[in-house]
């Protein structure tokens, strides 16, 4: 299966510092996006923080056995799915141990929503408000759940591994989780498998709160994946650029 990857960030029009960072990672096929969270200390040093352990954790991480940290609600979960549980969890301790460490650093806390690519599947990982969407024949479909108070006030199965197919997706914008803020943090989970002429787009809420869907799947109709990701992010300051924007960009050939 071939892939075209683009990823870009801009900090918009309108902030004074760009707190959202993102992780292009071609030859292991693991891509994130993370958003500093408003208005803890630090934005800045979390997300960075969150994609750079969060790519350190997964690479070391042997998925060819029975190998992933052993977690008894875990069993019978496909591999890479478990990694990307245990990565995020492990992302979470490491900020709050960085927090610990650097008194000036506590509180920081940040967004993390990653795709990996393994065989011929995809993997989701997904804590916080940046999202995840499928752009499949002129439709765009979230995969991933807004974690705020609204959404989380639904029934869910944050825990479970899914279809990205079945997902639903909720939203509303006080933030309700993120790594960095508890020691026990759930994570969303999907995965699925994709078919040729797929797009997935990896964003923050800076691009999405600027866009209406039928403006991102138009962004997307006939174009490459490094062009749609630079007509994204001018589009969102077009927009107004509001806030800080980070996103990646996945393009399946074949």
């Amino acid at each position: 299966m071939l892939w075209q990857v683009a990823g870009d960030s801009h900090q918009g029009k309108i902030r004074a510092m760009n707190q959202d960072a993102f992780l292009l990672n071609r030859s292991f096929q693991l891509y994130a996006v993370a958003d500093g969270v408003e208005g803890r200390p630090y934005g800045e040093v979390a997300s960075r923080m969150a994609v750079t352990e969060l790519e350190k954790i997964v690479r070391g991480i042997d998925i060819s056995a029975d190998a992933t940290p052993p977690e008894g609600d875990m069993k019978g979960m496909p591999l890479p799915a478990r990694a990307i549980k245990y990565a995020f969890r492990e992302t979470n301790r490491r900020l709050l141990e960085k927090a610990e460490q650097e008194t000036k650093l506590k509180g920081m806390a940040s967004t993390l929503s990653a795709l990996w690519v393994v065989g011929t599947q995809v993997f989701i990982g997904h804590v916080g408000d940046s999202r995840i969407y499928l752009v499949r024949k002129g439709r765009a479909q979230q995969l991933t759940r807004d974690h705020t108070t609204l959404a989380e006030a639904e029934p869910n199965k944050a825990e479970d591994i899914e279809l990205y197919e079945d997902i639903s997706p909720s939203s509303e914008h006080e933030l309700s989780r993120a790594l960095g803020i508890t020691p026990d943090v759930q994570v969303q989970l999907s995965g699925g498998t994709p078919q040729p002429g797929d797009f997935f787009l990896l964003c923050t809420d800076g691009l999405y709160s600027q866009l209406r869907e039928f403006e991102i799947v138009e962004a997307f109709h006939g174009k490459t994946a490094a062009f749609a990701c630079k007509n994204l992010i001018k589009l969102a300051n077009a927009n107004g650029g509001k806030d800080n924007v980070a996103i990646v960009v996945l393009q399946v050939e074949g």
